[in-house]
């Protein structure tokens, strides 16, 4: 028996926005001399954007989510990591840690602080140190238990991804305020 979700609201991603988050966060690593991976990335945007979500009204990124194995994954992000940076002009270098796993350093420039608010920054630069201080079990139980993950996520189906309810990011269930963010991300 299917059970009910949260209506899908899909918003427009702020590719811009993505850029300077990724840029961001791999420049704090750098400064922090800490190694940050794909994961650590992906898992530091999805609760940069959730937290800014509900302290500020919006996300960082506007980045479409999906339920994985592992947690949530913002797809544009995850995409944007996947590619070359050569090749995309990517302001920071990919180096391969293991058979499917890359670490992201020595950030070519400093964000766009035209593009991120100090509130963006602010959430980004605490999303990664709980990430980096939390490790990889925690993180995971972490956001497995996120409601708009377990919401999203089906144990009994042969798919890989499922999309993730923006209404179940909000602290409080809110399709309203979810359609009414549909409508300013189209709009940015």
């Amino acid at each position: 028996m299917m059970r009910a979700k949260a209506p899908i609201i899909l918003m427009k991603p702020n590719e811009p926005r993505i850029l300077e988050a990724v840029t961001f966060l791999v420049g704090e690593a750098d400064r922090l001399r800490k190694q940050a991976s794909q994961y650590d990335i992906v898992k530091s945007i999805f609760l940069a954007d959730r937290r800014h979500l509900n302290e500020y009204g919006r996300p960082i990124t506007f980045d479409r989510y999906f339920a994985m194995e592992h947690g949530p994954v913002p797809s544009n992000v995850y995409d944007l990591l996947k590619s070359d940076p050569v090749a995309r002009q990517l302001p920071w270098t990919k180096i391969q840690t293991g058979p499917k796993t890359y670490s992201y350093k020595d950030a070519q420039r400093e964000f766009d602080e035209s593009v991120l608010a100090e509130s963006d920054c602010e959430a980004l630069a605490e999303s990664f140190v709980t990430v980096k201080s939390l490790g990889f079990q925690q993180i995971r139980k972490l956001t497995h238990e996120d409601p708009a993950y377990v919401d999203a996520w089906e144990d009994d189906s042969d798919k890989k991804s499922f999309d993730i309810s923006y209404v179940m990011l909000f602290d409080v269930p809110a399709l309203d305020k979810a359609q009414e963010l549909k409508f300013i991300s189209e709009h940015l």
